[in-house]
């Protein structure tokens, strides 16, 4: 009686280690960029999200800017990266020190509460929370400055720095995001303006 059966030559087994591999090899590959992806979009989502509610956040407190407790001027201080105010930002009727600043790639927010009679703004006392991260320092100003009778007056707007504290009725926000700087991504632009609606005087 006669076998014809025949079990796999060395050549056949080599073949399909090498055919087996290859397939691993490119599932893997596609697992890698899919989750790589995956990875960045989701960072990136995160990123900007936060960035969106601190702008709105920004814009509501921005817009409530009043004279201090003290019978300070509205706006205290006008850079391009930090932006300090009173405003009554927590309901309790009394305004609030308040600060946006940038702090490396931070935009935070400070609160001073005022405190005595005469009120005062201790600034041992100011409470400081980081809205949001990933900020690209080297970017263009956080915060531009215009009078009331922009957009129609060109010539004088934006505000310079000398005419910015006494002037500035509008502030347009910019924050350039880094999303997730490992994927060398192009910066992300969230921008919005507010109007001082204490001191509009162009009605």
């Amino acid at each position: 009686m006669t076998n014809n059966q025949k079990g796999f030559t060395l050549l056949e087994i080599i073949i399909a280690v090498f055919l087996f591999s290859s397939i691993v090899g490119l599932i893997s590959i596609f697992f890698v960029y899919f989750f790589k992806n995956y990875s960045f979009s989701f960072e990136e989502q995160q990123s900007v999200g936060q960035g969106q509610q601190t702008i709105s956040q920004m814009v509501r407190e921005i817009r409530k800017a009043q004279i201090g407790d003290n019978g300070a001027w509205p706006i205290i201080k006008t850079e391009d990266a930090e932006f300090t105010f009173y405003a009554d930002v927590d309901g309790d009727v009394k305004a609030e020190q308040v600060r946006y600043f940038l702090d490396g790639g931070n935009l935070n927010r400070g609160v001073i509460e005022s405190s005595g009679s005469p009120p005062t703004y201790s600034p041992q006392n100011e409470t400081i929370a980081t809205l949001t991260s990933s900020i690209n320092a080297t970017a263009s100003a956080v915060f531009t400055y215009y009078n009331g009778d922009w957009p129609s007056d060109q010539i004088n707007n934006p505000l310079a720095p000398s005419d910015r504290i006494l002037n500035t009725r509008y502030v347009l926000i910019t924050i350039m995001l880094d999303p997730v700087k490992h994927f060398a991504a192009e910066p992300f632009q969230l921008q919005s303006g507010v109007t001082i609606r204490s001191m509009k005087d162009n009605l």
